[in-house]
């Protein structure tokens, strides 16, 4: 798979989109992701009216989607979830081991299939996998894609050992970075990280932090994506970003 053939629009997010303001921003994540055999949405958010209306504005159909993947129970990512399911109920739900017993189980009863994913890299569909909890990959001839719900062990160590495991540069990681709490120290440490992964674009929003996003901004540079709710990309032949 080229990054080229890939879409992929952030549906959710506490971050506003300045170049879409159509679409509503609560705390939350979400991301929907098209390649030319899926349709898959990562996490749901918090609130299923809310995501509905924004992938309406996108012109997104919930009925086309036949994967959802849970990164971790928290209800900023999974309170969306029973709207879609009202609207499209013959999907596959991938969890994370650890969501409730209780949650899995009763979700087998409203959907096609529910795939438990443990703590380690599994492919799930052709050229995409989990790490386990709150990431997913996409392996494309053009780098890595990353893409965190809440990056709550740390995006530095997660991507490292992600482009240690697949020995492939990072195109892309985007999401929830989780780095509210970390000093400016921190987040400058983390950006040598991103360099020695050789990542060439980051889109950090959610949980990051707007200190970590403003330092990512300035020392990043042309890297550094505003990303947020109602953002769209896709990718050229030479795996440049292009906004949607």
């Amino acid at each position: 798979m080229k990054a080229k053939d890939i879409k992929i629009y952030t549906i959710f997010d506490n971050i506003p989109y300045s170049n879409h303001n159509s679409c509503t921003s609560l705390w939350g994540f979400s991301a929907l992701l098209e390649t030319n055999e899926h349709t898959i949405l990562f996490d749901s958010g918090s609130n299923g009216r809310v995501l509905l209306k924004n992938m309406k504005s996108k012109k997104l159909d919930p009925k086309k989607l036949d994967t959802i993947f849970i990164s971790h129970g928290h209800w900023d990512h999974i309170g969306g979830l029973d709207s879609i399911i009202e609207e499209n109920p013959n999907i596959k739900l991938y969890v994370t081991k650890h969501l409730s017993k209780n949650f899995i189980k009763d979700h087998k009863t409203l959907i096609q299939d529910v795939i438990v994913i443990e703590d380690k890299i599994t492919q799930i569909l052709p050229d995409i996998y989990s790490s386990g909890a709150r990431k997913n990959i996409l392996d494309t001839k053009d780098g890595l894609i990353i893409i965190f719900g809440c990056a709550h062990s740390g995006v530095g160590e997660i991507s490292q050992s992600i482009y240690e495991y697949f020995n492939k540069d990072i195109l892309l990681i985007m999401g929830g970075f989780h780095l509210a709490d970390n000093s400016e120290d921190d987040i400058v440490k983390l950006i040598d990280t991103f360099r020695q992964t050789k990542t060439k674009y980051i889109a950090p929003t959610h949980c990051t932090g707007e200190l970590a996003r403003k330092i990512f901004k300035r020392d990043f540079k042309e890297g550094f994506i505003e990303g947020g709710v109602g953002f769209g990309i896709t990718f050229d032949e030479n795996a440049n970003l292009l906004v949607l």
